[in-house]
């Protein structure tokens, strides 16, 4: 059996093999990727996505209003939707917040000229759920419902399953990932 630890050390490994072989290692835009890993009654997801395809930006708030449209915009990569079927519920989140990706001595920071430069580097959204399942076999799908808001994000999507691992591509605008 496999611990937790090492089912998320492996969705890791899997979702950075995903992100160097469709990306060649490289942040690109217009990219996401996540990860489904099914471990008994235990479902783990990751996401990923470059801050700017969240956002529209990756530079850091300049105020407080932007801090708070910046926080409106990351919540709607709100959680996934396991089947119905499988009962599945939340365990835990890591979820991206503003004050994780822009701690507030950066906000203020961001005024001076000199410092900007060292700001403009890349910035990824990188959102883990954990859920409990009741029913795990019933568990056919995952849906990414924020997907449809970040509607031009293509996401390459790596599973682990019981019985198999494979990867697969969503196009824009499709949310529903099939563990079948």
């Amino acid at each position: 059996m496999i611990t937790r630890w090492q089912r998320n050390s492996l969705a890791c490994l899997l979702l950075s093999v995903s992100l160097s072989t469709t990306a060649a290692g490289v942040h690109q835009h217009g990219l996401a990727e996540a990860a489904v890993v099914v471990e008994g009654e235990q479902v783990t997801i990751r996401f990923r996505a470059p801050l700017m395809d969240i956002l529209g930006t990756e530079q850091p708030p300049a105020d407080v209003p932007a801090r708070a449209r910046y926080g409106k915009r990351l919540a709607q990569v709100a959680a996934p939707q396991p089947s119905p079927a499988a009962q599945c519920e939340p365990v835990s989140a890591s979820i991206s917040s503003v004050d994780s990706l822009f701690p507030e001595q950066q906000a203020h920071d961001s005024h001076d000229h000199h410092d900007h430069d060292a700001h403009s580097h890349h910035e990824d959204v990188d959102n883990e759920w954990l859920f409990s399942c009741a029913f795990p076999e019933k568990l056919n799908a995952v849906d990414l419902p924020f997907l449809d808001t970040f509607s031009s994000l293509t996401t390459e999507v790596v599973l682990l399953l019981p019985a198999a691992q494979s990867a697969l591509r969503l196009a824009p605008g499709e949310t529903r990932i099939p563990l079948e």
